[in-house]
């Protein structure tokens, strides 16, 4: 058998996809517990704040404290900015160190930097400065490190391990809102800070502990650690490859992040009464949780462009009908899902083509810098769609745009060719 170009004597024959599938159920044998452990991580790390918390932690604040909405909300783009100063200097700390470490000290950071937000949080120059420690201490918590982690577990199942853990951001979408929303009618804002912070301290820090454990093959120091196959750094940077995944996430990053979080104003500008606006949006929740299982099953069993293309086009088309005039409630319902299926998939996809066709080796640091591409695209297009509103009084010509940007997006990521033979999955 070749296994990584390396060969082997023959066992009895097995077809491909038996073997995928034995070690596929090996591998969630051997790491279900990282696997859950990252789970939890993820779900009540940085990532959830911005969409499930940040709303309704403003919307208190702006009434206890008589705060502007947009002065409440600028925080949320301090940690979009540490990442891309920072992403790959701690990509390479994960890289050195290990991911149980930086996770599991970032979560603890990101507690009691909440801590910090409901102490001294009340003025506005103590806000920003609290979220500034806040964006800096927490930026662990982002799926660059669990996909590390992951990656050393998971090779055959890499694909649907990485959507299973990060899917679990939905599943914190479902709590937070009550649990905040309680914590703020009892306590305020603060309240609400209080609620985040009993998240990651009380919850998630114990389970890493428990379970949160590397891959014997990954782990730093351990006997094989040293040859772990990966292209340097150097390397990376110098070839095409690289730069043409991290424009293609920052393009789809855009056209997508844009176009979500005005999706309820666009419907009502169509004319779609705002109750099946609202039912849209809750489809768009579900969707983007099961936009992350879809992918990473379909990227265990497809070249990862054609999954790509497989989710991105149906959303193109939904698109188009998004501004076709006289949409009934159900098209409407379905073209957001298959909107939220790409939101969904979209850090699956980079994480798993970066580990396909970089390595491991410099995994973290590598998916560092594509990780803070894909966050430039995500931070600036909400601002960006709203200026482009305001200035030609209509939604049509950002759907338009973010149909171009995710054609050019997929149109890219096919340019990238087969996945180098040393680090193809060992089917």
């Amino acid at each position: 058998m070749e296994l990584l170009g390396m060969t082997e004597p023959a066992p009895p024959p097995v077809s491909a996809p038996s073997r995928a599938a034995i070690g596929s159920a090996g591998e969630f044998r051997r790491g279900w517990r990282a696997l859950v452990a990252c789970g939890a991580g993820l779900a009540f790390g940085l990532s959830p704040i911005a969409p499930y918390a940040s709303g309704i932690l403003a919307g208190a604040m702006q009434k206890e404290l008589g705060w502007a909405r947009a002065d409440i909300l600028a925080v949320l783009m301090l940690a979009p900015i540490v990442l891309v100063l920072l992403g790959r200097h701690v990509g390479r700390l994960i890289d050195k160190v290990g991911p149980r470490k930086v996770a599991i000290a970032s979560t603890i950071g990101l507690g009691f930097s909440e801590l910090l937000v409901a102490a001294i949080g009340s003025t506005l120059p103590g806000y920003y400065l609290a979220w500034g420690v806040l964006a800096l201490l927490s930026i662990g918590t982002l799926p660059m490190t669990y996909a590390k982690l992951l990656n050393g577990w998971f090779d055959h199942a890499r694909g649907l391990a990485l959507g299973l853990a990060l899917a679990a951001t939905g599943l914190a979408g479902v709590i937070m809102p009550f649990m905040m929303t309680a914590a703020i009618h009892a306590m305020g804002w603060r309240g609400g800070y209080l609620a985040l912070a009993f998240l990651p301290l009380v919850i998630a820090v114990p389970v890493l502990l428990a379970w949160l454990r590397e891959a014997p093959q990954i782990a730093p120091g351990a006997e094989g650690h040293a040859s772990i196959s990966g292209v340097t750094v150097r390397e990376a940077l110098r070839g095409y490859r690289f730069w043409a995944l991290a424009f293609a996430a920052l393009v789809l990053a855009f056209g997508v992040s844009g176009l979500v979080p005005n999706l309820f104003s666009l419907l009502l500008e169509r004319g779609i009464p705002e109750a099946s606006a609202a039912s849209a949006l809750a489809a768009l929740a579900i969707s983007v949780t099961a936009g992350r299982v879809l992918s990473g099953f379909l990227l265990d069993r497809l070249w990862a462009p054609i999954v790509c293309a497989v989710l991105v086009l149906p959303a193109v088309a939904a698109l188009v009908l998004l501004v076709t005039p006289g949409l009934g409630g159900g098209v409407v319902i379905g073209a957001v899902v298959m909107l939220g299926l790409v939101a969904g998939a979209e850090f699956d996809l980079v994480a798993f083509m970066t580990a396909r066709y970089f390595g491991q080796r410099h995994f973290s640091e590598l998916y560092g810098i594509q990780y803070a591409a894909f966050g430039i695209g995500a931070g600036s297009a909400p601002a960006a769609y709203g200026a482009l509103h305001d200035r030609l009084g209509s939604y049509d010509p950002t759907v338009q745009l973010s149909i171009v940007l995710m054609l050019v997006a997929v149109a890219i990521i096919f340019t990238l060719g087969r996945y180098p033979r040393e680090f193809a999955a060992a089917h």
